[in-house]
């Protein structure tokens, strides 16, 4: 899902440190969701975690990055899907992860503990194009991103 959103930052033309933010504060979502869910931390933080993360989102072969480039290109998911001899599991993923966080993870706004998990699914879902999914994600305001949380 993660690299999704960064090929979309990378279709979009948004630039190398637009690029570096949006993956550091998806690496910190995916922290959060899976210490909640009872990962350990060491487990995120490690090869199966950010480093398969980081393959995903840079790599020139991973089909989640490539599917999220197109979006930023402009092209919808629908024309992707019926273009593409491969799966990229992290559309249907996307939304699945909204769902399960809805159902399992409790308070209340958790788009704002999630933005881009909850944004990738909307855009997905085709609730708001790229472009202003990843603008309010760099507009987000200021604050401590990385901190030792306790659900």
């Amino acid at each position: 899902v993660i690299a999704i959103a960064a090929g979309m930052c990378e279709g979009l033309g948004l630039g190398t440190n637009a690029l570096s933010g949006l993956v550091t504060r998806g690496c910190g979502e995916m922290r959060r969701l899976g210490i909640y869910l009872g990962a350990r931390p060491s487990t995120i933080s490690g090869l199966s975690g950010v480093g398969d993360t980081f393959g995903t989102c840079f790599g020139p072969l991973s089909r989640n990055r490539k599917f999220g480039y197109r979006l930023g290109k402009g092209e919808t998911p629908e024309e992707i899907r019926a273009s593409m001899t491969e799966v990229a599991e992290g559309v249907d993923t996307s939304i699945a992860l909204v769902k399960m966080i809805k159902k399992r993870c409790k308070g209340y706004r958790l788009d704002l503990k999630y933005p881009i998990l909850f944004g990738v699914a909307d855009i997905i879902e085709g609730k708001m194009k790229p472009l202003e999914g990843l603008q309010g994600l760099m507009n987000f305001p200021t604050r401590m991103e990385n901190y030792d949380e306790r659900f």
